[in-house]
């Protein structure tokens, strides 16, 4: 009998976006199986054309932590699907609650992952070293099974979805190849590249590539690219959907950012990606995964990494991971990886 599917992944955009390829996998390792997502209210509309996820479900983080009833009738609703299996990526002990409340008789996660008393197949997470999907894809599959398997996430969208940013597009002049992406925000202010410093390496890819620069973010973050991008780049902050700037980014020449969510939907079109990295380090697991990457970085600090996700102030209080990034080597090697 086919399985039916559950799975929780309920973290930041980017977490999202690096689970695509464990989506796909879950379907190549239960042929036939229908699976169904639960993911975090706002980003569902990044997976709406996913052809390996038969439903989306948005969960609104802030009502159920706020609400014990809320969450209750959240576990008792699923649980009417019948979920044979329930695979948690997410670790928090929020997830490994539903996964034992829907009463699904496999339920697979981390031994690390909060409550995980409560899974019945639980899988070690290195922190340090394997990259993001590989941890993912170890929730299902044994390292000599991994070997042969794509890591490149996957993104897709429907037509009626991007019209908006095709005729935005149209009107900047942008085609595929002659523009570069600049994201310069985060959520987390120590892993903010400072805004002169994007404005530099900009303006000169700029200058000297003839390409024309893209600046984009959410809503709050249309300032912050007004700065960087002032008297020469095109402020789209703000203005995409998650569909729409998946489309963006296929076309893009180039992206510069932070260790942030556009490094992983660069990496879904294999988009040539140049990354500043201050309060967390590679060895994470989050780098790009295109075939041209950079990552800028200041070696030789013992500080570095002062947190998982980095933080708002740096606790050192001199932010050297940032203020002392090379943005000369930063421009050499976004030319680099333009020309191949």
């Amino acid at each position: 009998m086919p399985e039916n599917i559950l799975v929780i992944q309920t973290a930041f955009l980017g977490d999202l976006i690096l689970t695509t390829p464990l989506f796909r996998e879950i379907k190549r390792r239960f042929p036939g199986s229908k699976m169904t997502v639960v993911v975090n209210k706002g980003t569902e509309s990044v997976l709406e054309a996913n052809p390996w996820i038969d439903r989306i479900i948005p969960l609104d983080k802030k009502q159920i932590k706020s609400s014990f009833f809320g969450f209750w009738n959240f576990c008792k609703e699923l649980r009417k699907h019948n979920f044979s299996i329930c695979i948690s990526p997410h670790f928090s002990f929020r997830s490994s609650i539903i996964s034992f409340l829907i009463g699904a008789k496999r339920r697979i996660g981390y031994k690390t992952a909060g409550f995980s008393f409560l899974l019945n197949e639980r899988k070690p997470r290195i922190l340090r070293g394997p990259h993001e999907v590989d941890k993912l894809l170890s929730l299902i599959y044994s390292e000599e099974e991994r070997k042969n398997i794509s890591r490149q996430p996957e993104l897709f969208w429907k037509p009626e979805s991007v019209i908006g940013i095709q005729s935005e597009m149209k009107k900047n002049g942008l085609e595929k190849g002659n523009y570069i992406l600049v994201s310069p925000s985060s959520v987390w202010e120590t892993k903010r590249l400072p805004a002169d410093k994007f404005k530099t390496v900009s303006k000169l890819l700029h200058r000297r590539t003839g390409l024309k620069v893209v600046l984009t973010g959410g809503k709050g973050d249309f300032k912050l690219c007004e700065e960087v991008g002032e008297g020469f780049g095109i402020n789209l902050a703000g203005k995409t959907s998650l569909p729409e700037m998946s489309y963006l980014m296929s076309g893009a020449a180039l992206l510069v950012t932070n260790d942030s969510s556009p490094i992983h939907f660069a990496s879904a079109f294999n988009v040539p990606t140049l990354a500043a990295f201050g309060a967390t380090v590679p060895a994470f697991g989050y780098t790009p995964l295109a075939s041209r990457v950079f990552i800028s970085e200041v070696n030789g600090l013992d500080c570095r990494p002062c947190g998982i996700h980095g933080g708002r102030v740096c606790p050192k209080k001199h932010f050297r991971c940032m203020l002392e990034q090379d943005t000369d080597r930063m421009v050499e090697e976004g030319i680099r990886l333009i020309k191949g």
